[in-house]
């Protein structure tokens, strides 16, 4: 674990959830009481807060461990016969990839409670981990020890309304808090589906969002406009919003003008989800039977 940079809050956090911590830090910086573990005797924190990583990062690390070896010890706890790594992962994936069977480390005593908070801020500090990944950690605190959300904000060095909100995405749908894991969606995006309580109205947002392109600005005022109607249910007309507003597909904006020169009025196509409408102006009656002579039938 590399030593508190004091960003924020977070170094005094993890100050007062160990008096030992500058110990611990220069330890690895030092390798002081290091020594080399089988890896086979090494598991990853089943609690470990990041779940996602890097593959093209790993196999960088992986790489440089083959020719220099682990630069960085691990810090571990013991955990029956084994060790439970607390800090490095990373290091250890890459370890086990490059074909080695010892890693360096430093073992510490530390009850579940210690271990989470530090793999938290760790994760946290280094901006390891996705806004979901985060809310998962803040909301295992809270109902496996019992944390309320000041104590978090104390321990994290961060506002109590920015871990409320953070904690609030794990409202959304799974395929939505999936899109933002991976980043095809930004907090900012999603944050605005949370003031409609309808998943399946937020999942199909979500995807529209990244189907159009949608800016976090255009987001926002689209929800506004619609929780201005009232009530909000699946059926809710989801994607209107004045063409200005909305970036359209190339192809849709070619047909769109092919239609429009066509009809010799004014087309609009509007995307809903995987379909959408085509929206035909007309004038007046007259204009209007005109319009219908194109489909070859007599409509009118």
């Amino acid at each position: 674990m590399a030593k508190a940079k004091g960003k924020g809050g977070l170094g005094r956090g993890l100050g007062a959830l160990m008096t030992d911590y500058e110990e611990i830090s220069q330890a690895l910086e030092h390798k002081e009481g290091v020594i080399e573990l089988e890896l086979d005797k090494v598991f990853a924190n089943p609690d470990q807060p990041r779940k996602n990583f890097d593959e093209d990062k790993l196999m960088d690390l992986t790489e440089s461990i083959k020719e220099h070896g682990v630069l960085q010890p691990i810090l571990v706890t013991a955990r029956d016969d084994k060790y439970m790594i607390i800090a490095g992962e990373r290091r250890y994936r890459a370890a086990k990839a490059a074909g080695l069977s010892v890693i360096p480390a430093l073992i510490r005593e530390l009850n579940d409670e210690q271990v989470m908070e530090i793999a938290l801020i760790e994760n946290v500090q280094r901006d390891d981990l996705s806004p979901i990944e985060e809310a998962k950690a803040y909301d295992l605190l809270q109902r496996r020890f019992g944390y309320t959300q000041e104590h978090l904000a104390q321990r994290m060095g961060k506002s109590r309304s920015a871990i409320a909100n953070n904690v609030r995405l794990l409202a959304l749908p799974e395929d939505v808090q999936q899109m933002v894991d991976e980043g095809k969606l930004t907090v900012g995006h999603v944050r605005p589906l949370l003031s409609i309580n309808v998943p399946e109205w937020q999942s199909e947002f979500a995807h529209e969002i990244i189907q159009s392109r949608l800016s976090v600005r255009e987001v926002e005022k689209m929800v506004k406009s619609v929780m201005a109607r009232g009530s909000v249910d699946v059926t809710t007309t989801l994607f209107e919003a004045p063409p200005t507003e909305k970036k359209q597909p190339d192809h849709l904006r070619i047909l769109q003008d092919q239609l429009s020169e066509r009809f010799s009025t004014k087309v609009n196509i509007k995307k809903s989800g995987k379909g959408g409408k085509v929206v035909i102006d007309y004038y007046d009656d007259e204009d209007l039977k005109r319009i219908c002579e194109f489909f070859g039938k007599d409509f009118y």
